[in-house]
């Protein structure tokens, strides 16, 4: 059996989580799952398809369904593509993040729904 180290923080948004996160990543050596992008991605999924803010089964399938990949940009910082697309600077945004807030908080989004390649 395979096991996983993993690092939860918790904090009110905008407090600086993804930054440490990353910066304690790179410091041992292991992978970040920024769990707080990909509520962002679900979110920015359903507005680029046209759901409604209060689409709880469009999201919950979008979010089971999206085609992501977090990678490292040249310069070291995050690069995020939804479906081929560069978005690192659209999931950061203040729609994204309300979005987010929104999407976060539905159970069957929570449970498990989204799923990473």
């Amino acid at each position: 059996m395979h096991s996983t180290q993993i690092v939860t923080i918790d904090g009110p948004s905008g407090s600086g989580k993804g930054t440490i996160a990353r910066a304690v990543a790179v410091r041992v050596g292991w992978h970040l799952l920024d769990s707080g992008a990909l509520y962002r991605l679900t979110a920015l999924a359903g507005l680029k398809q046209g759901l409604k803010p209060d689409d709880v089964e469009g999201h919950t399938r979008i979010a089971g369904s999206m085609d992501v990949r977090f990678d490292v940009a040249t310069d070291g910082g995050e690069l995020v593509t939804l479906a081929g697309d560069e978005v690192t600077q659209q999931i950061r945004s203040e729609e994204a993040g309300q979005g987010a807030s929104r999407v976060a908080a539905w159970p069957p989004v929570r449970s498990g729904a989204i799923t990473c390649p």
